[in-house]
């Protein structure tokens, strides 16, 4: 097997794809491959080794290993190319005609305004039609670019061969989300809008834009976080329970309704690196939203994302509708960077007469060292996935275009200014205390 990473010296290569490779190098899962890693600076194969070291030891789930790491650097090879320039791409053919590389996968870890050069590209490529390609996010730059890039890859290649990423489907408590739901007839009977008050999808961070400024100014939370990774929580927490995903996360976001929203923009931000200094782009964003079908109606879904707030954290917490004098039931469902569940419900206090108090039953999964050394990395999953040619943790491309059409289409409100908390609120935060 063949990889070919376009970006490989980029951000995303450094501290999530090649840690990745190296985790499932160190456990000899689908270590009989090749990397050629292409960048633009000019450096030795030698100069590249090293830049990739103290992220792997950084970043890498396993403990770094240097008789792995030295073995681990012989399947890479590193070629300099520009992508911008078509006399470079009739190079790298003669490249993997000498090295006998006739199928492979092209990585495409850029920005995507380099995604048109790089298509151009691989027609100077003999036989492309036989190599995968996978598509980082974001696939393009608007709903029109996105469906130009779409168009232009199925010219090149049979539409199974194309992968559209999102890390989020690889990770592992998302992936659990299915078997809390479908595998649990306490859940599967009572996922409905007779048994559920309300659900609420958090993922706040406490860092800000980092050095990401002239991309993120672009974008903001509603397309960096809430088009594609918490709208895929969203219809994996919603959909019926189906041989077909896709289809399935499909007709919820076709009937999926946003109500209100609120957006915000944290103090300082305007000073950031490469942002405009009259930027208005959010930095928080919160929806509130609707499904208008029969198992969902009238049940509000609560969404919200944002950076530079008290803690970082990924979670899901589904509130129950309260019997009379009894607190509601809740269930959190942790994925990052705890990952484990949460279960609150009620029983008689001890000793008092008809006196409740509520109880917890608390799951760290990776408070385990055996499951963080058993639970792959959402990376590690994805290339497998790809190695294997099995497509279940990718979005198709319909589902990426619908859910970008209904975040631009959103009348965005001007943001309020925060710093770590915020002011307001479309409903009331749930707060679940933990031992850890």
């Amino acid at each position: 097997m063949t990889l070919t990473i376009f970006g490989s010296t980029g951000d995303l290569s450094l501290r999530k794809l090649f840690p990745a490779l190296y985790n499932l190098y160190s456990l000899k899962k689908d270590a009989d491959f090749k990397v050629i890693a292409i960048g633009r600076r000019n450096l030795s194969h030698h100069q590249f080794i090293d830049m990739i070291r103290p992220k792997i030891c950084e970043y890498a789930r396993l403990s770094f290993d240097e008789d792995i790491f030295n073995e681990f650097s012989e399947h890479i090879v590193y070629y300099q190319m520009n992508l911008t320039e078509a006399d470079d791409y009739v190079k790298l053919n003669d490249f993997y005609h000498e090295n006998q590389i006739e199928a492979q996968t092209f990585y495409l870890a850029l920005s995507p305004r380099f995604f048109h050069s790089v298509i151009e590209g691989f027609k100077r490529l003999d036989q492309i039609e036989r190599n995968n390609v996978v598509i980082e996010k974001p696939f393009g730059v608007n709903t029109a670019d996105m469906i130009d890039i779409n168009h232009k890859l199925m010219q090149l290649f049979p539409k199974d061969h194309v992968y559209y990423i999102d890390h989020y489907l690889g990770k592992e408590m998302i992936q659990n989300i299915k078997t809390i739901r479908f595998k649990n007839a306490l859940f599967k009977n009572s996922w409905n809008h007779e048994m559920i008050d309300s659900i609420q999808i958090s993922a706040l961070e406490a860092d800000g834009i980092l050095n990401r400024g002239a991309y993120y100014d672009a974008s903001g939370a509603l397309k960096d976080m809430v088009q594609n990774h918490l709208l895929q929580i969203l219809t994996i927490l919603t959909m019926e329970e189906s041989e077909n995903q896709h289809e399935a996360q499909m007709q919820i976001l076709k009937k999926l309704r946003i109500n209100q929203i609120l957006l915000g923009q944290y103090s300082g931000y305007r000073n950031e690196k490469d942002v405009d200094e009259h930027s208005n782009t959010e930095t928080y964003a919160e929806l509130q939203c609707f499904i208008d079908n029969e198992r969902w109606q009238d049940v509000p879904i609560y969404i919200r994302t944002g950076k530079k707030l008290k803690k970082r954290e990924i979670v899901v917490i589904v509130k129950f509708k309260a019997l009379e004098g009894s607190p509601s039931n809740l269930l959190e469902i942790k994925i990052q960077p705890t990952e484990g569940v949460y279960l609150q419900f009620n029983i008689k206090k001890p000793g008092a007469k008809d006196q409740i108090e509520t109880v917890q039953m608390d799951f760290c999964q990776s408070c385990v060292e055996i499951n963080r050394i058993n639970t792959p990395e959402a990376y590690e999953r994805l290339f497998e996935e790809v190695f294997h040619h099995q497509r279940e943790y990718f979005s198709s491309f319909e589902q990426i275009l619908f859910s970008s059409s209904l975040i631009e289409n959103i009348q965005k409100p001007k943001p309020f200014i925060y710093d770590h908390s915020i002011p307001y609120s479309l409903t009331e935060w749930v707060e679940i205390p933990h031992n850890y």
